[in-house]
């Protein structure tokens, strides 16, 4: 009997630490991490002759920012984070085409986790953010150096995001995205402010050949 009552406690205390990953109070700080690479090659023969072109493509993208979040209650956090991303795109064979991109954005969420044994799950909510990106397109050919161009567009984003989560150890978790749809509204314009456009777009993306992680620490409660 004297070691079942000593037993109790120590039940106890092994729930509540295998709990306290998404209880209310606790705290995660984190780093999100995203890479994508495509390439393409396609021939085509011109209408009228038997001439062959090549169109040659590349595009690669890499992302990386920060990311925190406090459990207002058990398993629901608010919290947020900010991107850092950079990718270029080349186009074509004998007229090459550069277009290299950087961008900055924040954003802030809610979201709701659903777990097996406290180890591995989904989380899923919404979110609200803001970004700027800038555009440079340039031509490897000197002579169409005229045609290069510079802009900045700002974004503003809502949507709603699953992905999977999973915690190897106690303090350490990962998640990946497993769908997200987005609304955005932007803005966009040159330098110089002789060209401008706005539009709205909606984007829906299962699980893709993209890699989209995070990676994040427990503590607090």
């Amino acid at each position: 009997m004297k070691k079942i009552l000593l037993l109790i406690p120590a039940f106890l205390l092994a729930f509540q630490i295998s709990k306290a990953q998404t209880e209310k109070g606790s705290q995660t700080l984190g780093l999100d991490l995203g890479f994508s690479h495509a390439s393409s090659n396609n021939s085509f023969i011109t209408p009228g002759s038997t001439a062959v072109s090549n169109l040659n493509g590349k595009r690669t993208s890499f992302l990386i920012g920060p990311n925190y979040s406090y459990f207002i209650a058990d398993k629901l956090d608010i919290g947020t984070n900010l991107y850092y991303a950079t990718g270029n795109q080349t186009n074509g064979s004998n007229l090459v085409t550069r277009q290299h991109t950087t961008e900055y954005s924040a954003k802030v969420f809610l979201r709701k986790y659903f777990m097996y044994n406290d180890k591995i799950g989904i989380r899923t909510g919404p979110y609200i953010g803001y970004g700027r990106s800038n555009y440079k397109f340039t031509y490897d050919d000197p002579n169409y150096a005229g045609s290069n161009t510079n802009s900045k567009t700002d974004g503003y984003m809502a949507g709603v995001n699953l992905g999977l989560v999973y915690y190897p150890s106690k303090k350490f978790g990962v998640a990946a995205t497993l769908a997200n749809l987005n609304y955005n509204h932007y803005k966009s314009k040159d330098p110089n402010g002789q060209q401008s456009g706005s539009g709205d777009s909606v984007d829906f993306r299962l699980i893709s050949n993209d890699i989209a992680i995070s990676v994040f620490y427990t503590f607090g409660k």
